[in-house]
């Protein structure tokens, strides 16, 4: 009888270590696991000892502008069968100075009209499906504004929207 009660004291005992095992094991998991997030954190903020810029470089310097127009709704040219697609496209022009913001924003009607012109020559399989038909858009549409205002006005053409149907 003696024999039982020493077997059913150590149960208990066993038990408890077991526990303390398995506690031990998750605190010292969760104290790794914080320590890997504060170095991982500090040395991400970092590139071979190198502090990372926070600041990332603009695209415009700090005399340029990006004036927004209107939207266009515009029919493009006949496709190879026989739709006529259309194109919904808001674009943002950028110019060189405040200045020339200004002569945009006089200029409107002479810039919507060549814009429109430009857009109901090209087809919609240009646009969508040839491997740089975006940027030739792009291009397009700032040589011909340039061109029918007489002098370089426009730096660089952005698309904010763009659907064709």
């Amino acid at each position: 009888m003696a024999e039982k009660i020493d077997e059913q004291h150590d149960k208990p005992k066993k038990r408890n270590k077991t526990m303390l095992l398995v506690i031990a094991v998750l605190i010292i998991a969760i104290g790794g696991g914080a320590v890997g997030t504060f170095i991982g954190n500090y040395f991400s903020n970092q590139v071979h000892g190198k502090e990372v810029p926070e600041e990332v470089d603009q695209k415009f310097s700090e005399h340029e502008v990006s004036v927004p127009l209107d939207e266009f709704l515009v029919n493009l040219a006949k496709s190879k069968n026989n739709e006529m697609p259309y194109i919904k496209v808001q674009l943002s022009l950028m110019v060189s100075s405040e200045k020339n913001a200004e002569v945009i924003a006089t200029s409107k009607d002479l810039i919507r009209d060549s814009i429109i012109n430009t857009l109901r020559q090209k087809e919609a399989e240009s646009i969508l499906h040839e491997k740089n038909g975006v940027d030739n858009l792009k291009q397009e549409i700032k040589e011909q504004v340039n061109k029918d205002y007489g002098s370089a006005l426009v730096r660089e053409v952005f698309i904010t929207n763009l659907v064709i149907q």
